[in-house]
C-alpha cells in the first residue's frame, strides 16, 4: 500500500473520529457545541457510521479524490443545528453539491479557502450571487423548439439527430451519439425527448443538463442526468420536479403534439382490457367444455388401451411416462395400494376391532377402505389428460397445465421438419449464423438467377466471349446464297442449248459474276453471326462456375441482399436439425426430447409450453 492511501485513510478516520465517533464526550462535536439532550435523543437515530462511509466519503472522493475537503463537509454535516421538529437543518445533497459548485468557481470567488467559510449558510449566499452573474445563454437554432425558458432553465424538443447532438453536447446520452441516430430515432418513436437545461450549475453536476423522455405508452416520465444514468431520486432534481410551471409547459406540449395518439393508446388499453376478458371467458368455458368431454370419454372407456387408436394410445403412454417421471399429480395405484394395505393391518391388529369385530370401529375402517378402493379404480386416470389440437403431425395434450407433443421416430421427424420450416419463416434466415447460412446456398438457383444476365452481357459484346469459330451465316445471307444457286443453275441449264460462241460467253460472263457476288457474301461480316449452340454452351460455362462457387458469385455481383432467395431450404433445415436435435425445435418448454417405450414401441415426448 502506497503512503499516499496510508495518509487518505488516516485522514477518513481522523475526521470520523473527530466529529462523528460517539455520542457525546469531550472529542465529539456536538458536545463541544452544547447540543441539549433533545439533540443528543435526535443524533441516536442516524447511522453516522453508514451515513459516512457510503455517503460522505464516496461524495468528498468525487469532488476532491484527496479528500480536501472532508473536515468543512463532515463538520458542517453534522446536526449541531436541529430545528423545533427535530430536522437536521442541511441535507447532505445539499452540502456535497456546494462544496462541489465551490470547487469549480472557487477562483472566481473573493475568499477562496472553503475553511474561511464559517457556515454553511454563508456558502450558500456566496455561490447564489455567483450565479446569478454567471447564467448561461441557450441559443436556439431552426431544428429545436423552445417549450420553455425562465431566469434559471430552458426546456428544448431537438427535431433533428444534428440538434439532438448539439443540445446534448457535455453529456453521454444515447440519443447525442454521433456515431448513430437509431437511438434518438427509437425514443422520438415512442414519444417526446425534451432536454432541460440548468443555466445557473456547473458544467461539473451531472444534472446541469437532463433528458426527460415521455412516453405515449403509458404515459410515463423517465429522467436522465449527463452520465445516461436513470435519476430514481427525484430529490437530486428536486429544483426540476418543483417548479411546476415548467413541468406544466412539457406536459401541455407533449398532450397537444400526440392528443390523438394518446387516444388511441387509451383506446387500444381498453380493448387489450376487454381481450382479456373474453379470453378468461372463453378459457373458462373451455375448461367446462373440456369437463364434458372428459366424462363423456371416461364413462365410454374410450381410451381403454385394448380397444383404443392412435390418439388414446398415446394418451395412455404420456399417463405412464408422467408417472416415470414423477410429473402425475394424483395418486398412482401402487400408492393407494400401499394405503389399503397399511389400513388392513392397523384394523386386523386394532384392539378395539379385535375385541368387536362388528363394531363402530371395525364399520369406519370399513368405509375408510371402500374410498380407498374407489380411490384404486381412479388412480392414474388416463382421461385426466386432455386431448388439444395437432402439432405439426403430432398429437397433443395438455396435463396439470403442462402441454406436450408425443409421437413416433417418423411423426418427430416430419413435425420437427415442419416446425423448423414454419421459425423460418417466421424470423427468416437472420436468426442464424451467416456461416451456417452460406454453407446452404443452392448453387443451382444462384445459376438460374444470372443466366438471363449471362445472355444479356453476352449479347452486347459477343465478340468479348465468343471465337470466329463459334459463327455462321445469318439467315438472310443464306437464302441469298441459296437464291443466287438458283441462278446459276439455270445459267448452266442454257449452256447445254446455246448455238453461238457471244451467246454461251454472255452466259458465262453471268455465271462469273454470280460467283463473285457468292464470294462478297461470304467476305461480309454482317453477314455472319455467332452460332446460338456456342452462345449456349458459354452460358452454361459460366453458371457451371457458379454452381461450383455461389458465394464468389454473390459477392462478385452484390447480391448479398437476395442471399436467402438462393438457400437450399430442405438441407438446410435437415441441417439445423441434425446440429440442434429434434428437442431443440419441438419442445419450446426446455429444447428437450424424451423418449420411452410403451407396448413395446418407443415414442418420443417434447413439452410445448
Amino acid at each position: 500500500m502506497s503512503l499516499k492511501v496510508i495518509l487518505i485513510e488516516g485522514r477518513i478516520e481522523d475526521v470520523y473520529s473527530k466529529y462523528l465517533d460517539g455520542q457525546s464526550g469531550e472529542g465529539n462535536s456536538l458536545a463541544k457545541n452544547g447540543v441539549t439532550s433533545r439533540g443528543d435523543q435526535i443524533y441516536q437515530f442516524l447511522d453516522t457510521k453508514n451515513i459516512y462511509d457510503n455517503q460522505i466519503v464516496p461524495g468528498s472522493a468525487e469532488i476532491n479524490p484527496n479528500h480536501k475537503y472532508l473536515d468543512w463537509i463532515t463538520k458542517n454535516w453534522s446536526p449541531t443545528d436541529v430545528n423545533e421538529n427535530g430536522d437536521v437543518e442541511h441535507n447532505l445533497k445539499e452540502i456535497l453539491l456546494a462544496v462541489s459548485k465551490f470547487d469549480n468557481q472557487s477562483q472566481r470567488l473573493e475568499i477562496k479557502d472553503l475553511n474561511q467559510y464559517k457556515h454553511i449558510d454563508q456558502l450558500f449566499d456566496v455561490l447564489k450571487k455567483v450565479g446569478e452573474t454567471t447564467r448561461r445563454t441557450v441559443d436556439i437554432s431552426d431544428d429545436v423548439e423552445k417549450i420553455y425558458e425562465d431566469n434559471r432553465f430552458v426546456v428544448v424538443v431537438p427535431e433533428t439527430h444534428t440538434a439532438s447532438c448539439y443540445y446534448g453536447s457535455g453529456t453521454k446520452w444515447c440519443t447525442a451519439s454521433r456515431d448513430s441516430s437509431t437511438h434518438f430515432s427509437t425514443y422520438k418513436g415512442s414519444g417526446e425527448l425534451y432536454y432541460i437545461i440548468d443555466k445557473t450549475l456547473p458544467t461539473s453536476s451531472p444534472y446541469y443538463k437532463v433528458a426527460l423522455n415521455k412516453k405515449i405508452v403509458g404515459n410515463t416520465e423517465e429522467f436522465w442526468d449527463v452520465k445516461d444514468k436513470m435519476i430514481t431520486d427525484k430529490v437530486d432534481i428536486i429544483s426540476i420536479m418543483q417548479n411546476k410551471k415548467m413541468l406544466e409547459s412539457v406536459r401541455s406540449h407533449f398532450g397537444g403534439k400526440f392528443e390523438e395518439r394518446i387516444q388511441e393508446e387509451k383506446e387500444l388499453l381498453a380493448k387489450r382490457l376487454s381481450a382479456t376478458e373474453e379470453r378468461r371467458e372463453r378459457e373458462r368455458l373451455r375448461r367446462i367444455q373440456v369437463g364434458i368431454e372428459a366424462n363423456r370419454r371416461r364413462m365410454a372407456d374410450e381410451w381403454n388401451p385394448e380397444t383404443t387408436g392412435t390418439e388414446g394410445i398415446l394418451a395412455n403412454a404420456l399417463k405412464e411416462w408422467l408417472i416415470d417421471e414423477g410429473e402425475w399429480e394424483g395418486e398412482t395405484k401402487d400408492v393407494v395400494r400401499d394405503q389399503i394395505e397399511t389400513m388392513r393391518s392397523e384394523m386386523e391388529n386394532d384392539p378395539e376391532v379385535i375385541e368387536d369385530p362388528n363394531g363402530d370401529k371395525a364399520q369406519e375402517y370399513g368405509e375408510d377402505l371402500g374410498n380407498l378402493e374407489d380411490d384404486l379404480e381412479n388412480a392414474e386416470s388416463v382421461y385426466d389428460i386432455i386431448p388439444l389440437h395437432d402439432y405439426y403431425g403430432m398429437y397433443e395434450f395438455e396435463y396439470g397445465g403442462a402441454e406436450y407433443a408425443l409421437g413416433d421416430d417418423d411423426a418427430a421427424d416430419e413435425a420437427a421438419f415442419e416446425r423448423t420450416k414454419s421459425l423460418i419463416e417466421d424470423i427468416g434466415y437472420e436468426g442464424f449464423s451467416a456461416g451456417f447460412v452460406e454453407s446452404h446456398i443452392d448453387g443451382q438457383k444462384v445459376a438460374d438467377y444470372m443466366e438471363d444476365w449471362f445472355y444479356d452481357d453476352m449479347n452486347d459484346r459477343p465478340e468479348d466471349y465468343l471465337d470466329e469459330d463459334d459463327t455462321e451465316l445469318t439467315k438472310e445471307a443464306e437464302e441469298r446464297l441459296n437464291s443466287v444457286d438458283e441462278d446459276i443453275g439455270e445459267l448452266q441449264e442454257q449452256l447445254e442449248d446455246v448455238e453461238s460462241e457471244s451467246e454461251e460467253q454472255e452466259i458465262v460472263d453471268r455465271i462469273d459474276e454470280l460467283e463473285n457476288y457468292k464470294e462478297e457474301i461470304s467476305e461480309d461480316e454482317d453477314n455472319w453471326e455467332y452460332t446460338e449452340e456456342a452462345k449456349d454452351a458459354y452460358v452454361e460455362s459460366r453458371k457451371s462456375e457458379v454452381r461450383d462457387d455461389p458465394m464468389t458469385a454473390i459477392r462478385d455481383f452484390s447480391l448479398e441482399e437476395r442471399l436467402t432467395d438462393f438457400v437450399d431450404e430442405d438441407g438446410f433445415v435437415d441441417d439445423v436439425i441434425s446440429s440442434d436435435g429434434r428437442g431443440h425445435t419441438l419442445s419450446s418448454y426446455d429444447g428437450e426430447e424424451g423418449e420411452f417405450v410403451y407396448d413395446d414401441e418407443w415414442y418420443y415426448i417434447y413439452r410445448t409450453n
